[in-house]
């Protein structure tokens, strides 16, 4: 989702031609439509519901068929730097701030126009940054990764429009999601219907790289919201909307996870020190 709301690695473009089970999987042409429109226009416009900056707080609640419940929080930054640097596309930091046993755990991603994606972890026990792929990580003890949460951008893959369909009666558009090698993501394929008035996300699907369908994410339509963006000079004001809650479920074994937005600062003053290495290790 734009707001809310992207991992073993799939190689595409591989030199050997696709198998005929890999070609019903992976779609290689638009769906027809009458709009004009095509899988790469919709996700543009699921892109550009997004501010080119925000600061957010996160719950994550998982539990269980049997009873068991946990939670974890965390603080979320993301700056687009499109307008900044020809090398880097965005950059986004997440830090735990509970429980406890997770505090002041942190992730960036700088993610670049070329080649892969710069991906650090700092874990207060080791009180060292390390390179990783944080994508693949999971969020503590939840059904989410850090794929699922990161803002994604246009070139981490390509978009293919699908049939027009509905979910509870809302129309939505459909557009299935092709990872590229570079983003090193953990899915095959993603597909994301996406509610036709405001473009949000209101229903994802992932397979893993083995074509297996294996998680569900869902955002409560209820819980949509609009935030007035600030104008840069010689703009209008708009309205970005994102949905505040959602819940991913586990194909396999039923595990699910909540997601609540519990604070979201539309266009702060972000600078790129906030994205560094040093703020990573910073105990805030």
């Amino acid at each position: 989702m734009a707001g809310l709301l992207t991992l073993a690695l799939f190689v595409l473009g591989a030199t050997s031609p696709p198998s005929a089970e890999e070609s019903n999987f992976l779609p290689t042409a638009d769906a027809p439509a009458t709009d004009g429109l095509s899988g790469d226009d919709l996700y543009q416009r699921v892109l550009d519901n997004r501010f080119d900056a925000y600061d957010q707080d996160l719950q994550v609640i998982s539990g269980d068929g049997a009873g068991h419940f946990s939670s974890v929080e965390l603080h979320l930054k993301y700056l687009n730097f499109r307008n900044r640097s020809e090398r880097v596309i965005s950059k986004t930091i997440a830090k735990y701030f509970a429980p406890p046993d997770v505090r002041h755990l942190g992730y960036l991603v700088i993610n670049k126009q070329k080649g892969p994606d710069d991906q650090f972890v700092y874990r207060p026990s080791s009180r060292k940054v390390r390179r990783v792929n944080v994508r693949s990580e999971a969020v503590a003890g939840t059904d989410f990764s850090f794929e699922d949460v990161v803002p994604p951008e246009f070139d981490d893959g390509r978009h293919y429009r699908m049939a027009d369909d509905e979910i509870d009666r809302i129309p939505v558009y459909v557009v299935t999601v092709i990872p590229n090698a570079e983003t090193e993501s953990q899915y095959s394929k993603v597909l994301i219907s996406v509610e036709k008035e405001h473009f949000v996300p209101i229903r994802t699907l992932y397979w893993d790289n083995k074509q297996l369908l294996i998680k569900q994410l869902d955002a409560e339509t209820g819980s949509l919201e609009g935030f007035e963006g600030v104008a840069t000079e010689g703009e209008e004001p708009r309205t970005v909307w994102i949905a505040r809650r959602a819940r991913m479920s586990q194909k396999k074994n039923g595990h699910f996870s909540t997601l609540d937005i519990r604070r979201f600062e539309a266009n702060p003053k972000l600078r790129e020190r906030d994205f560094s290495q040093r703020e990573l290790t910073a105990s805030r």
